[in-house]
């Protein structure tokens, strides 16, 4: 019953998108001046990853959102950053807080992110010193444009149910911009989507819980390493209250 329904949500899951594009696509491409279009679209798809977390897999008990708390805290441009188990993340914080976010080269393997990667803001990232450097480059126009960026500072998903060791990448460009740290908690009551292949078996509704703490503003004498470990320790402190 659990792999019927998995392969179930994954169809209705690609035929939205179809639709999704073939609406959107057009009218972003068509209607809206090249220069706004991607920001615009942008935020058709924001918009589109929150009704597929609330409403479809709602609707299908695959997920539910048990609690979304502190909405209040993100504000202005800035890095927002989250821990990263699932690959309902993106679509959990995207879906509540305007942002553009860093993507692996491998994602261009998923056919929906193929098929919008034209359309809309994203930053991407391979792990050789050249593809790192051009991910840092563009974050730093972006955010330097007003734009906020969302990254994992883990990296990929984790495997083991904690928040694990944080790259340094957002942090660094924090320290050098001097721009806020918007630290978001996702806390899902058992794994779904993450690197087990039973987490893709959708066999009971997960619950899962998502907050957004205070924004961790840079001071003038603050190091990156001092930031990062400021950020893991509160996101490690909220991940494991959350887990109660």
């Amino acid at each position: 019953m659990g792999l019927f329904k998995s392969i179930f949500v994954f169809i209705v899951y690609i035929i939205i998108g179809i639709v999704f594009l073939f609406f959107t696509g057009p009218f972003s491409l068509l209607f809206i001046p090249f220069k706004k279009h991607k920001k615009i679209f942008s935020k058709f798809l924001r918009g589109y990853m929150k009704w597929m977390v609330y409403d479809i897999l709602s609707f299908f008990q695959v997920l539910k959102i048990k609690e979304a708390t502190g909405l209040q805290n993100f504000h202005g441009t800035g890095i927002v950053i989250s821990n990263h188990q699932s690959f309902f993340d993106g679509f959990l914080v995207m879906g509540h807080v305007p942002s553009v976010p860093l993507v692996k080269s491998s994602y261009k393997f998923n056919p929906f992110f193929n098929c919008v990667i034209m359309f809309f803001d994203f930053v991407e990232i391979d792990t050789t010193p050249t593809g790192i450097m051009k991910a840092d480059e563009k974050i730093r126009r972006l955010l330097k444009s007003g734009q906020s960026v969302y990254i994992c500072p883990e990296g990929t998903r984790n495997s083991d149910g904690k928040i694990g060791k944080f790259h340094s990448l957002a942090f660094k460009i924090a320290e050098d911009l001097k721009v806020p740290l918007f630290p978001i908690v996702i806390h899902y009551d058992r794994p779904i989507l993450g690197k087990s292949g039973s987490s893709f078996i959708f066999s009971q509704k997960v619950d899962v819980k998502i907050h957004i703490l205070e924004s961790i503003i840079p001071q003038e004498n603050q190091t990156s390493v001092q930031l990062l470990k400021e950020a893991h320790g509160i996101m490690k402190t909220e991940f494991e209250k959350m887990s109660i």
